[in-house]
């Protein structure tokens, strides 16, 4: 009972402060996801440098990520709003992000001992890829869409996580993927897809951007590719040899525990949305 209060208690901060984030404005939004995605890909490296022959500046790969943030979000606000300052600041940005490169690229050629330097250019440039583009990249649906659909992702996500866990943990016997993750069951994934889609229907009520045929579509590709961040998280983690990303959130595990499906579901979500037309304010 403890353990279920503890893990509650710590969820509902952290779906308030994702909802506050996203509903208040484009500049708190900004700041705060640009720390998570500085954080998460933070750990992210502390999770992959378990692993022998593999030794990532971490927080070398958080500021990379608040570089890549910012570089997507002033971007996208100069498209809408053509500040002054923006044109200042951006270019300057952008350079010291394209360069960083070259650093990593120099940092393992003149480095003294370093076992395995591939290893960790490639782990390096991986973070950004998994973790900082996708943070960057929800830039374009905040500021140049409606925050709602962007508050309808997150729900469908959770929504499709909770359904996946109640219905897997009475009905699952068929394993999804149990090289990976043992626990997973044929069952929870067609149990969250049930409550993605009774999610995605009520959006439908409340949020005239998308029909309801496109909602469904919109949950459905939160469950295929959340499903698949989640199995890939998985994978990390049997790689590192450890149970939970890090232990920020009690009960939880830690911000890559979190974001899994997140980080596999922005760009097909982006590019269903610029499909339909509905990102180009």
């Amino acid at each position: 009972m403890k353990t279920l209060i503890v893990r509650g208690l710590s969820g509902a901060v952290y779906v308030a402060l994702i909802l506050f984030a996203v509903l208040l404005n484009t500049y708190v939004f900004a700041v705060v996801f640009a720390i998570l995605s500085a954080l998460t890909t933070y750990e992210f490296h502390i999770l992959t440098n378990k692993q022998e022959k593999v030794a990532v500046e971490p927080f070398f790969g958080a500021m990379l990520s608040l570089l890549m943030f910012a570089v997507f979000f002033m971007l996208n606000i100069a498209c809408k709003e053509n500040l002054e300052l923006i044109d200042i600041i951006y270019p300057i940005i952008l350079i010291l992000f394209l360069i960083c490169p070259f650093y990593i690229f120099i940092k393992e050629i003149i480095k003294n001992k370093s076992s395995n330097p591939v290893n960790n250019i490639a782990y390096t440039f991986l973070g950004q890829i998994y973790i900082a583009l996708p943070f960057a990249v929800l830039n374009i649906v905040h500021v140049r869409g409606n925050s709602l659909i962007l508050v309808a992702l997150f729900v469908i996500i959770w929504a499709n996580d909770t359904f996946a866990y109640l219905v897997g943990s009475v009905f699952g016997k068929h394993r999804l993927c149990e090289r990976i993750s043992p626990k997973k069951s044929w069952e929870g994934f067609f149990g969250g897809t049930v409550g993605a889609l009774i999610v995605g229907y009520v959006f439908s009520l409340f949020v005239g951007e998308l029909g309801l045929l496109q909602w469904l579509v919109f949950a459905l590709i939160i469950v295929i590719f959340g499903t698949l961040g989640d199995l890939f998280e998985s994978l990390i983690k049997r790689t590192a040899g450890v149970k939970d990303s890090g232990n920020i959130m009690p009960g939880h595990g830690g911000f890559l525990d979190r974001f899994d499906s997140l980080l596999f579901v922005v760009m097909p979500i982006v590019i269903f949305l610029l499909v339909l037309r509905t990102l180009w304010s």
